[in-house]
């Protein structure tokens, strides 16, 4: 029996001299997949924080999102991983900066480590659960919450207007005008009662009276109609459901799109007003640049 036994553990130690994986699998100190494992899109939506990243194959890294400790975040830089640290390098207050957190990977969650981030050691533990790339998103969505982000580029008070264009009898409209709240109050309305249906429509109700928009989707790749009767200002969002199914968050960063409500605005101040062509343009181009950021972070609820 003193024989067996002994032939049995030489064989053990021949296998895992030989580099059978098995052998490790319960090494805690064993990272090497971590690089690997981290790849892709993660969310974490709770009271305490909205948050969405990206950790690129080619070692780029994006974070959007607001956290009641850190506040807004909308950023993105390079990163690494050394052993179970995920080291990001991001431009914080002029500077670019490196950023530590312990961290914990599997093929479903990320979790950054309670007391371990160089920056904000005060952070407790924080569960992002990966995102689903390929999903069913029909069904009946009612509004749940939202983060909305709203900031001019330096120095810029107002959204100057086409020449010859007035709103409230101004040729500009102040950036105050646009600020989250108004943006907050229309969301309400819109996915106060949504239905993505299997047949590429949208449909919703908006002020007591039932509204048919378009909608694809393509991966996490979320493209709608917000306004009325326009196929020009599409909205392209990135979506996806939450760890449950029981959620659908819709992300939608500064872009043209949002000048929708604002041309109809106008419009409709003036009765016998159209922009032309070449005045959208304009306007377009004055609202890339009038704002730094113009984001809505959305969560519906699904019922």
């Amino acid at each position: 029996m003193k024989t067996i036994k002994h032939f049995a553990l030489a064989l053990v130690a021949v296998a895992c001299g030989l580099g059978f994986t098995s052998c490790d699998q319960n090494n805690p100190d064993d990272y090497s997949e971590y690089p690997q494992l981290i790849v892709g899109k993660w969310f974490n939506f709770t009271p305490e924080e909205s948050v969405f990243m990206n950790f690129n194959q080619d070692k780029t890294v994006y974070v959007v999102g607001y956290d009641k400790v850190l506040g807004w975040l909308e950023n993105s830089g390079k990163y690494r991983i050394e052993e179970d640290k995920v080291i990001r390098n991001y431009l914080i207050e002029g500077e670019y900066t490196d950023v530590s957190t312990k961290i914990e990977v599997t093929n479903n969650q990320l979790i950054f480590k309670a007391g371990s981030d160089s920056y904000a050691p005060e952070l407790g533990n924080r569960i992002h659960y990966r995102v689903q790339e390929a999903f069913d998103i029909k069904g009946n969505y009612t509004y749940l919450n939202s983060a909305v982000r709203v900031v001019p580029a330096e120095g810029k008070t107002a959204l100057q207007l086409p020449e010859g264009v007035t709103f409230q009898g101004q040729n500009s409209i102040p950036v105050d005008a646009m600020q989250g709240d108004r943006i907050i109050d229309e969301m309400k309305k819109f996915f106060a009662d949504a239905t993505f249906a299997a047949d590429g429509k949208l449909n919703h109700t908006l002020d007591g009276e039932a509204k048919t928009k378009n909608y694809t989707l393509d991966g996490n790749n979320l493209i709608f109609n917000l306004y009325e009767g326009s196929e020009t200002y599409k909205v392209n969002a990135t979506s996806f459901p939450d760890e449950d199914g029981d959620r659908l968050f819709i992300i939608i960063p500064k872009q043209a799109a949002w000048l929708g409500g604002m041309v109809d605005m106008i419009e409709k101040e003036q009765a016998d007003l159209t922009l032309t062509e070449a005045q959208i343009a304009e306007l377009e181009k004055e609202f890339m640049a009038t704002f730094e950021t113009f984001t809505v972070i959305l969560p519906l609820s699904k019922k």
